[in-house]
């Protein structure tokens, strides 16, 4: 095989896995679980008002579970698209509550709080599911793509 071509195909393998590299980094970064403490206040019936509309306008919707942990289950398309990993409330003493969810919409949530803390968190990773997401929207990508290459090819287009 020719040098010059190895060479070409071994800059673009490195690009490629550069800009996937990257990517991974970018979708790890936005879809990872983290908790945030979000102080209550004075007013405990208007926090939870307030707290309950900012995650439902994001298209969380509230289980009917009993017990002081609230789940919030996440759009099924986004479930299915990225492995998007659900929101829990628990309460974190007397004044304060910790919710642990994906670490865009969380972040966002806790922006609206004054005093709000991120807090480590020890728990599992969503990492199958936003692999299982990515395989699915590489696979719609080639899928699309292959469907336009046939078309152009069927239909005689050069």
């Amino acid at each position: 095989m020719n040098p010059e071509i190895v060479g070409v195909l071994a800059v673009f393998g490195l690009f490629f896995a550069g800009i996937v590299s990257l990517l991974i980094w970018f979708v790890w970064r936005r879809y990872r679980v983290i908790a945030v403490r979000l102080p209550v206040g004075g007013d405990l019936q208007a926090f939870h008002f307030k707290l309950t509309e900012s995650i439902r306008s994001l298209g969380y919707r509230e289980t009917t579970e009993a017990g002081p942990l609230r789940l919030f289950r996440a759009p099924a398309w986004q479930q299915w698209m990225v492995g998007l990993q659900d929101i829990s409330l628990q309460p974190a003493g007397t004044d304060a509550v910790l919710m642990t969810g994906p670490s865009f919409n969380v972040s966002l949530i806790g922006r609206g709080y004054a005093g709000a803390v991120k807090q480590p968190y020890t728990g599992r990773q969503p990492v199958w599911p936003l692999c299982r997401g990515f395989m699915r929207l590489m696979g719609l990508g080639v899928g699309a793509f292959g469907a336009i290459f046939a078309g152009f090819f069927l239909l005689g287009v050069r």
